[in-house]
């Protein structure tokens, strides 16, 4: 009789240890891909907007160079370009491979493009027209290059976000 009595409150006990065991397991694994997620997110959304901004600054550029008027803002052209350089290196810890591929080509590019133009025109730069010509020459090559890129990193992370639905 002993052992029926304690078979009765052994049973439930383990059921429900193995219960919270599994419920725990699942809950810590949903955490760690949401975390993951969230830090895909976060790289995805600075470096997206680092192309915005980007193209923000060729805007500008393009615009004071044509007369235009021109919409004053705090860009830092040169902290977009490092937070690119940063992620196509460091970013493929939680970017997907794709997503990083792509990135790493449009960091070679925006290189070789600033360093072309700077090797062409290095003499220009001497006159205060010639700078401004060369910025122009170079916020137009970088534009078209960042908006090429911009389209594809885009589609990627759209692609890539879960199914909240």
């Amino acid at each position: 009789m002993e052992i029926d009595e304690i078979s009765k409150f052994i049973a439930p006990l383990t059921v429900g240890f193995i219960a919270a065991y599994l419920g725990s397991l699942l809950a810590l694994r949903k955490f760690k891909r949401e975390k993951i997620w969230d830090e895909r997110r976060s790289i995805y959304k600075e470096v997206i907007e680092s192309f915005e901004e980007i193209i923000f600054w060729c805007e500008y550029v393009r615009a004071s160079h044509c007369g235009e008027p021109v919409i004053e803002g705090d860009v830092d052209f040169d902290s977009s370009l490092r937070k690119i350089a940063r992620h196509s290196v460091s970013g493929g810890l939680f970017s997907s491979s794709k997503f990083q591929e792509v990135l790493k080509q449009a960091h070679a590019e925006l290189y070789q493009v600033r360093f072309q133009i700077n090797e062409e025109s290095l003499p220009d730069l001497d006159t205060d027209r010639g700078r401004k010509e060369w910025l122009f020459i170079l916020s137009k090559e970088i534009r078209s290059v960042s908006k090429k890129y911009l389209d594809q990193l885009i589609n990627l992370a759209k692609d890539e976000l879960p199914n909240l639905t």
